[in-house]
């Protein structure tokens, strides 16, 4: 009886080493666009259905168009973090993130007008002071801000943690310097099952984290003084979309807007191009109009 060994029905093997290489060269390759939008889409409907309700509008169309049901996701984690200001420099105390997370918070608050937002702070200094409280009712009522100071970061992701599963919490608000991964997802999973949205906010950039939905850069801008007056009619803030998880693909790699805050009317609006063409050398200085930074990828 003739014996026939295994390795005859297998390929040769310049026929394995050339199988190896093109898996290989398919898996280093691109993900072909079709894939990658099935799999953006159903993530965004995993997310969706997880927290059972649909997103809040930040009030800002051309902004909206881009996020994933026209606005941000309630059941989800967002992170804002301040930018470099017009001198270059990125100011600890540059109101300008503060101020969009407010109004942020203003619009989650409206979504749900009975509950309780949750605003979490770790003291960075001697000098540190909360929120002023008149500044923030542009936005918000204070009376419905419950503040918590914390000692140690832990603790803040704790009490961040603790108030995104208590009822009555209309939104939860932490500001932090540290760049958690492990507290990142623990917020963004209590945020999901809950439904109540967390917003972490930075005064200085941190390294990228893929488990928040959207990721914002804020800082300020030269505003338009009145006529016959140095004073500004209103406050300008430049606005960078860095990470949009379920949204619409934008034609930039990252989006950028120019808004201003009206304290009078508490508005905020997107300037049109035709205001800001000008203010192009101005703009510059914040470094952002670089086509080539570094990306941040999420």
């Amino acid at each position: 009886m003739p014996v026939i060994s295994p390795n005859a029905f297998a390929p040769p093997a310049a026929k394995i080493a050339q199988a190896r290489v093109t898996q290989g060269r398919a898996t280093q390759g691109q993900v072909p666009p079709t894939l990658r939008e099935q799999v953006r889409r159903l993530e965004r409907a995993h997310s969706l259905q997880q927290a059972g309700r649909l997103a809040v509008p930040t009030g800002l169309a051309a902004i909206d168009t881009l996020l994933p049901e026209g606005g941000l996701l309630t059941g989800a984690l967002h992170e804002i973090e301040a930018g470099p200001t017009p001198s270059g420099r990125i100011a600890p105390h540059d109101g300008a993130a503060l101020g969009f997370a407010a109004h942020l918070l203003g619009r989650f608050g409206q979504d749900r007008p009975a509950g309780t937002i949750l605003w979490c702070r770790q003291p960075s200094g001697v000098f540190d002071a909360p929120p002023y409280a008149p500044a923030l009712a542009g936005w918000v009522d204070p009376a419905r801000l419950l503040m918590v100071t914390a000692r140690r970061e832990e603790d803040l992701f704790w009490a961040m943690e603790e108030g995104l599963r208590t009822p009555g919490i209309a939104a939860v608000l932490g500001e932090t310097r540290a760049a958690d991964l492990t507290a990142g997802r623990r917020l963004s999973l209590a945020a999901e099952k809950t439904g109540v949205p967390a917003l972490l906010l930075r005064s200085q950039p941190a390294p990228p984290q893929s488990v928040c939905t959207t990721r914002w850069r804020v800082a300020s801008a030269p505003s338009p003084a009145a006529a016959g007056s140095e004073d500004p009619v209103t406050v300008q803030w430049r606005l960078e979309l860095r990470r949009n998880r379920f949204g619409t693909p934008s034609t930039e790699e990252m989006p950028s807007w120019l808004v201003e805050w009206n304290d009078e009317t508490h508005h905020l609006a997107v300037v049109p191009q035709a205001r800001h063409r000008s203010a192009g050398p101005a703009a510059a200085g914040l470094g952002w109009g670089d086509p080539g930074r570094q990306r941040l990828v999420g």
